[in-house]
């Protein structure tokens, strides 16, 4: 299987993701909410080699995606697997 960076943008679309998400929430809000420093969640969003293997935890995703305006990582989780989320209503 190997890792994220050799499925060719996969990687980079979740970092895209990451950094709409955190931007959604505003760094400093996104920090509070995952006890991390801005310079690690930095790291989860960028796109330089040396941390194209470095992505956001799933506790900490959910974290930040229970406060954001929308779940823009689990979104584009489910259209890179060829599905649509959608709100439910329960």
């Amino acid at each position: 299987m190997g890792d994220i960076a050799s499925h060719g943008n996969f990687g980079e679309q979740l970092k895209r993701s990451t950094d709409a998400l955190f931007k959604d929430l505003g760094l400093k809000r996104a920090c509070e909410l995952t006890g991390k420093s801005k310079s690690v969640l930095g790291r989860y969003a960028s796109l330089s080699p040396e941390h194209e293997n470095r992505y956001i935890s799933v506790i900490d995703l959910i974290a930040l995606e229970c406060e954001a305006s929308t779940p823009f990582v689990t979104k584009k989780l489910a259209e890179l697997n060829g599905m649509v989320l959608s709100p439910g209503g329960a």
